[in-house]
């Protein structure tokens, strides 16, 4: 009975592994089915997008053009928006006194080539005689300059403008009534007031300075005041502008009152004119006061290479000075910002136009310690409205008080509604080429059918069963997937040759 039992088990085995073996019409012998290798999908998760929200759009070519020299606008010749070329003259300032003075400089470059004569150097002495003669006056009249826009206009929006008590408010009568109007930043009228109050002890000291003055005073004499009023005027002109944005928040919605201010208003613009024409005219009288005493000098002296050479430098000095008064295009681009009239005054300093590329952007960015150490270059990433971009650089310091380091993500693809330079844009880069969260999968385990794409996993009897797959992009030879896997899932790692409901054996 035992051996019955025995033959009738086995041969229920050979039915069950034959069944097994002829599935799908198939007649495979072990030796004969496919062997495959599994993967485990955790180890192809991604890491999600690193969010940045305090981006500004740049352009990665990009050029912001200062005044180098203190001059007056005299042409302006782009206006916001503009293509320009590189090249092109966008701000012209006024040159006449510079481009006087390079010619002198190469008279007496000329001069000392070839030796002073005694007619050139009647006419050498006449020209500094002259030239401190005009110093003498530019310098009286910067002191009338200034005392007339301060006591005369400036002093207008004083109560007690000389003395200590001043007070930054306007007192105006109005059809038989007074009224008063006072600034809407108390603090900032407190401290100008203040240097209003010190700015008199300033020209109680000039005024003394410059009664002894005249052409016969000497070299020192001169100097010590040219020195001094150029001083006394920066001074004046700093009060100026210290009192400009209190000047111009001044309003009123009374129609007599605000009458009253734009007067007002009109007179501070005006004297600030004249502060910056004086400031300009006495520096260009103490150059070329300079330069007509030293050319005589050199002459008196006898020219020796050295001094030859000196003068030379000099021409060549008045000559770089006389090409800072054209503002020049450094780039082609598009003017982004432009802030010059004719009539102002250019400082040293004072941003004038940027030319921008707008179709070469980047977005400067700044990241976390944290999401730092997750940002590589070349990761990819999306930019708001739809364009995309690639990190191209990476601070190698993080800010000591933020805490966070720089980003740049050039812009490879712009939005249907571009981007603009100084546009806030948010950021979400994707670590090592990932656009988000989910798998990131070789592309030879996903099999792709009109019907949908699915892996392949084996069931308990070593069958092949399809698994649909939500698929994204295709990256280089990987394929993103955003739904339908879990990190503990296990597939077959290439579905090349394979069908479902093949039976196979697992690696």
């Amino acid at each position: 009975m035992g051996a019955i039992f025995s033959v009738v088990a086995a041969t229920l085995i050979v039915v069950a592994v034959a069944n097994r073996l002829n599935d799908n019409g198939q007649n495979q012998t072990a030796a004969q089915l496919p062997a495959v290798a599994l993967i485990s999908v955790a180890d192809y998760a991604r890491a999600p997008a690193i969010v940045l929200d305090n981006g500004i759009a740049e352009s990665l070519k990009q050029a912001d053009l200062k005044a180098q020299i203190s001059a007056t606008i005299v042409s302006v010749n782009a206006k916001l928006g503009d293509r320009v070329a590189a090249g092109q003259v966008l701000v012209k300032l006024q040159d006449k006194d510079i481009a006087a003075q390079l010619e002198q400089a190469l008279a007496n470059l000329d001069a000392l080539k070839i030796g002073a004569r005694a007619e050139d150097l009647r006419l050498s002495q006449t020209a500094a005689e002259n030239a401190k003669t005009a110093l003498a006056d530019s310098i009286k009249d910067a002191y009338a300059k200034a005392d007339d826009a301060v006591h005369n206009h400036i002093d207008k929006f004083f109560a007690n403008p000389r003395q200590s008590t001043a007070e930054f408010l306007i007192l105006a009568n109005i059809s038989g009534a007074q009224i008063i109007l006072r600034p809407n930043n108390d603090e900032l009228a407190r401290q100008i007031a203040k240097q209003k109050y010190d700015l008199e002890a300033i020209f109680s000291d000039w005024q003394k300075n410059i009664q002894t003055l005249s052409a016969a005073s000497n070299q020192i004499q001169i100097e010590t005041a040219a020195q001094s009023a150029k001083t006394n005027l920066q001074s004046v002109i700093n009060l100026a502008n210290a009192m400009a944005p209190l000047v111009n928040d001044l309003t009123s919605d009374n129609a007599a009152h605000k009458q009253v201010i734009d007067g007002y208003k009109t007179e501070f613009s005006a004297a600030r004119g004249a502060l910056g024409g004086a400031i300009a005219s006495l520096q260009s009288a103490h150059t070329a006061w300079q330069t007509a005493n030293n050319a005589l000098e050199l002459k008196l002296a006898g020219a020796s290479a050295e001094q030859i050479r000196g003068a030379q430098a000099a021409a060549d000095g008045l000559k770089a000075t006389l090409a800072k008064t054209s503002i020049v295009a450094p780039i082609s681009g598009t003017i982004s910002q432009i802030s010059a009239n004719v009539g102002e005054l250019a400082t040293p300093g004072q941003l004038i136009a940027s030319i921008v590329n707008p179709n070469a952007l980047q977005v400067k960015t700044y990241a976390s310690e944290n999401d730092l150490s997750k940002i590589n270059l070349g990761d990819t990433a999306q930019i708001d409205g739809g364009a995309a971009g690639i990190v191209s650089n990476i601070s190698p310091a993080i800010n000591a008080q933020t805490k966070k380091a720089e980003v740049i993500v050039a812009i490879t693809k712009n939005a249907k509604i571009p981007i603009v330079v100084g546009q806030n844009a948010s950021v979400k880069i994707n670590p090592k080429n990932a656009a988000g969260g989910g798998f990131l999968l070789p592309i030879h385990a996903v099999q792709f059918t009109d019907n949908g794409n699915f892996v392949f996993i084996i069931d308990s009897r070593n069958i092949i069963q399809a698994l649909p797959v939500q698929t994204g992009d295709l990256i280089g030879e990987n394929i993103e997937i955003a739904g339908g896997l879990k990190s503990d899932d296990k597939i077959v790692a290439s579905v090349r040759g394979l069908k479902e409901g093949d039976t196979i054996i697992t690696q």
